[in-house]
């Protein structure tokens, strides 16, 4: 068999045209229906034919249809996963890009935002102030805005927050309390300045 072709699967130097379109009837079935009397059935339109011709046979073992139509399917499936992978690809690319897109473009609406909320402020100074409220509340909204874009940083052990304080006060003030009672009921009792001594009541 001449297989100096580049792919097993295109025609052979010694393969006449006939041969060729036959392999090619044999090549374009299914896996699972691909058998020389199927093409051959299909090459004469005739479903009921039995058997294939002695020709036919003796094609698809000079030329190994088996092998060709195997080492195609090879390639079709190389060619499928290369083309999935490929598009993955794209895809990660394309969805890359548009992040990166949306992050710009919410990066620019969040500096006009804050340059219209300080052009805002500096109009209503120069028409009498700003009521404290709404200065607190522009300045949270920016903040609550500015921390939902950024990464938060590990908690600092010297940090103290609203949560320790409870925490604390959960855990610990009531043994502190319960301390400081014992300490007043063992502390012995002062003597009154004002109360009069007894000796000296007798005395007089």
């Amino acid at each position: 068999m001449d297989i100096e072709k580049s792919e097993l699967w295109d025609r052979l130097d010694n393969e006449s045209e006939r041969a060729y379109r036959a392999f090619q009837t044999f090549l374009s079935l299914p896996g699972d229906m691909r058998t020389v009397v199927e093409a051959y059935r299909g090459h004469l339109g005739n479903p009921e034919a039995v058997k294939p011709s002695d020709t036919w046979v003796r094609w698809s073992r000079e030329f190994a249809w088996a092998e060709r139509a195997c080492a195609y399917d090879d390639h079709l499936a190389s060619v499928r996963r290369q083309a999935f992978e490929r598009g993955i690809e794209e895809e990660a690319e394309r969805q890359g890009a548009l992040a990166e897109r949306n992050r710009n473009r919410f990066n620019e609406l969040m500096t006009m935002g804050y340059e219209a909320a300080m052009k805002s402020l500096e109009d209503v100074a120069e028409e009498g102030g700003m009521r404290p409220a709404e200065a607190i509340q522009i300045t949270r909204l920016h903040l609550e805005a500015v921390k939902a874009l950024s990464i938060e940083d590990p908690k600092v052990e010297d940090d103290w927050t609203e949560d320790d304080d409870a925490e604390f006060a959960e855990t610990n003030l009531p043994q502190i309390e319960a301390e400081a009672a014992m300490d007043e009921l063992d502390e012995p009792e002062e003597p009154d300045e004002d109360r009069e001594d007894p000796e000296d009541v007798d005395s007089g």
